[in-house]
């Protein structure tokens, strides 16, 4: 027996050893370690990050205002010297925006002023202002405070009554399915509709026009990556730790009135948010003729539906981008031979993507068409990139005179002298200088790897056209859509709220950029003044985005495109059946052809 003791004892010494030697004491590691830990963990039982431990490893780092001083100046450096829409933010804009004028470099020095606890609050405080611009190119991102995003389960969608009155309904709800399609009436005791409009209006910048931003707060059906996806429900997805752990709703399912009450967690696996309503690539009664993973071509009664994703041309290397924009050609041209004389452009939900993939797309419907002329901030902080940029040997790049065409000689530039000109705008009230009114020279940008064969011949002017979005159509999306809508191709906005116009597209853009793009450059340019590579220099888990060239329209030369509030020709609205199957929304949208 003592023997057995002895073994038992050595089995437990050795165990406890183990455990010490090669386990982590939990006692040892704070809250954040413990979260990364979850994260990266292959053998996780953890499914969510808990709301209380990730405010809690937010809630270790005190604010530190020397540090917060330091990061207001670097951002006011970065705007001063780049942001193209700076001053234009002072002004009054158009009623149809909702947007009151912001002089952003006096409040980022108010945001000083107040007193904070914590790091995250102050780095909160600061996005929250940056995102009041309504200017989807332009946030502050924080490695820190932006890596999680926390979620309920829980999405809701906009349908208008045939009285004219506006719901609140569950759009999808993987906790309860039960839930879908009952009536929102409160959130927090609050009428649903005011709690959605209120959010939309304070904490969203995905357009200038609150209806469109309306749209993203809720959800809707959207085409990407090659499937259906249910995309925004930015009210109950957020990358910002909310104020309060939980959320509650009242709902009314068929004279039933219920309470729930949804916790705030981040997921820690990736969550795939494809639509259970939609199987394959069939979408009701439409056939599908062709797939290009990145635009689909249906035939539905006697007219043709193309979907477009700009999106999925992100981040593509040249070959695969090459195959996508050939593939669409190809689309086209099929539509084209079965004889279809009209074609709807669904872009409903495109956040963006390539510039030169939306000029493409432009030109093969449009050969002759223009593209939107762009130009630079030029200042003390600009003009080093410049000129420095000009004397690089590769000859290409965003700050370089060779990567535009003269807009107004239709010819390259002579010299970067004659890229900066001198054009003297007011803007804001105060006197802004801007380089020469430019064409992107996508040959010299894209170094001469995109050399398309002549794209087929299509048979259809801007009368056979029709333009659909729910006005989340950004960036290269609206360079598609605001530029045909230039030439007269009618558009529809789908969705916000009852017999308001509101924006078909936003954020034309002529070019954006980040502290990230521009930091290398620092080393590229040996004779950068060191003193100004300080000046513009975050910490490294922090990145300003921001508009770095403004587009102008083709119509009317003189109005920067960031700033035209351009609301739809016509207007449609969800329902039950239409937010689930875009078909729908298509049969109606065909009707406006006959108008």
């Amino acid at each position: 027996m003592k023997s057995i003791y002895l073994i038992i004892f050595i089995l437990i010494v050795f165990t406890n050893f183990v455990h010490s030697r090669w386990i982590p004491r939990k006692e040892n590691i704070n809250i954040c370690d413990k979260l990364d830990e979850y994260v990266i963990s292959l053998y996780s039982e953890e499914q969510f990050l808990n709301y209380s431990d990730v405010k809690a490893c937010y809630e270790l780092t005190p604010y530190n205002k020397t540090k917060a001083i330091q990061v207001i100046e670097a951002i006011k450096e970065n705007l001063k010297g780049f942001y193209a829409l700076l001053d234009q933010a002072k002004e009054e804009q158009n009623p149809g925006f909702a947007l009151r004028p912001i002089d952003l470099i006096s409040e980022l020095d108010l945001v000083l002023k107040n007193n904070y606890s914590y790091e995250f609050q102050f780095i909160y405080d600061v996005a929250d202002l940056i995102n009041e611009l309504r200017d989807g190119h332009t946030w502050l991102n924080s490695d820190n405070y932006h890596k999680y995003n926390f979620q309920q389960g829980l999405s809701m969608y906009s349908v208008i009554r045939k009285d004219g009155t506006q719901q609140i309904k569950v759009f999808n709800d993987t906790k309860e399915p039960n839930n879908i399609d009952c009536q929102v009436i409160y959130i927090d005791d609050k009428p649903a509709i005011d709690v959605i409009t209120e959010f939309a209006r304070n904490h969203t910048y995905w357009s200038r026009d609150l209806s469109a931003r309306f749209n993203s707060a809720l959800a809707s059906l959207a085409f990407g990556n090659g499937d259906f996806f249910i995309a925004g429900q930015l009210f109950t997805s957020r990358n910002q730790l909310p104020k309060n752990p939980s959320i509650s709703y009242t709902l009314n399912c068929n004279g039933k009135i219920s309470k729930i009450t949804r916790e705030w967690q981040v997921p820690i696996y990736d969550v795939q948010y494809k639509s259970p309503y939609i199987n394959g690539a069939s979408v009701g009664k439409a056939t599908l003729i062709f797939d290009a993973f990145i635009a689909r071509f249906y035939i539905l009664q006697d007219f043709g539906v193309v979907l477009i994703s700009t999106e999925d041309i992100l981040n593509g290397d040249s070959d695969l981008e090459y195959h996508f924009l050939s593939d669409i050609a190809i689309g086209f041209k099929l539509l084209a031979d079965r004889g279809i004389e009209k074609i709807i452009l669904d872009l409903s939900n495109n956040g963006g993507g390539q510039i030169f993939a939306a000029d493409y797309i432009n030109k093969l419907l449009f050969p002759n068409i223009q593209k939107f002329p762009v130009d630079y901030k030029v200042n003390n902080i600009s003009i080093p990139f410049i000129k420095e940029t000009a004397k690089t040997k590769r000859g290409t790049g965003i700050f370089h005179y060779k990567s535009f065409i003269s807009a107004k000689t239709n010819c390259p530039f002579d010299s970067v002298n004659d890229f900066v000109g001198n054009n003297i705008y007011t803007r804001g009230g105060v006197q802004v200088r801007y380089t020469s009114k430019a064409f992107r020279n996508d040959t010299t940008l894209y170094s001469g790897n995109f050399k398309f064969q002549i794209p087929p011949k299509l048979p259809w002017t801007e009368k056979d056209i029709i333009i659909l979005t729910n006005g989340i159509c950004l960036s290269s999306c609206a360079i598609i859509t605001q530029r045909l809508a230039e030439i007269n191709v009618p558009t529809i906005a789908v969705g916000g709220f009852p017999n308001t116009r509101f924006s078909f597209a936003q954020y034309a853009v002529g070019g954006a950029s980040s502290t990230a793009e521009i930091k290398p450059i620092f080393n590229q340019l040996k004779n950068l003044d060191s003193s100004l590579v300080s000046k513009l220099s975050l910490p490294e888990n922090l990145t300003l985005y921001f508009t770095l060239a403004e587009a102008y329209s083709i119509k009317n030369p003189n109005e920067v495109m960031d700033y035209a509030f351009r609301p739809a020709d016509y207007q449609l609205y969800y329902d039950e059946r239409s937010a689930r199957d875009p078909s729908q929304l298509w049969i109606k949208a065909a009707k406006f052809f006959r108008k």
